[in-house]
């Protein structure tokens, strides 16, 4: 959800405050806050030119709403660690280091295999080093953060 991106409308939503909103949700969804449904359900947003399609962003806070006031985590698709391994994260001349990075995915793949006990709240607290750009290549930090996310909610999804 950190990443979702909307159609463009010639007046449409504010997508600096949406995506601002989506992460709170995020966080909600993952178990690292609380969040009032109420709050979703009465979210506004500034129009500004090329904004969001506000149907499309509507369309999806509805159904978020509707997970939040329920408790629902939803799957990512992260069924299996062939799954996980199938997300390729862009590379970047700074970011994270891929050694660390590639390291742990492993770890999560095998996790999500059912051989190991990896929990979402370890996700959570991941940390990777971070490249210069001198001395080699990173991940991009925004993809990883992502796909962190992803793992973090199916490990809650199952319980875990």
């Amino acid at each position: 959800m950190r990443v979702k991106t909307f159609r463009r409308k010639r007046q449409g939503y504010d997508p600096g405050q949406v995506h601002e909103f989506l992460l709170i949700i995020a966080d909600a969804l993952a178990g690292r806050m609380r969040l009032n449904p109420d709050h979703v359900h009465t979210v506004r947003f500034a129009a500004v030119p090329n904004g969001y399609d506000p149907r499309a962003v509507d369309e999806l806070l509805h159904l978020l709403e509707f997970q939040v006031r329920n408790g629902i985590v939803p799957p990512t698709g992260l069924n299996t660690g062939e799954d996980l391994a199938a997300r390729k994260i862009p590379k970047s001349s700074t970011g994270y280091d891929r050694v660390e990075v590639d390291a742990f995915l492993a770890r999560a793949a095998a996790n999500l295999d059912g051989r190991g006990a990896m929990t979402s709240t370890e996700v959570r607290n991941t940390r990777f080093s971070t490249t210069s750009g001198l001395l080699g290549r990173g991940y991009q930090v925004q993809a990883v953060d992502a796909l962190l996310d992803d793992l973090e909610q199916e490990l809650r999804f199952r319980g875990r």
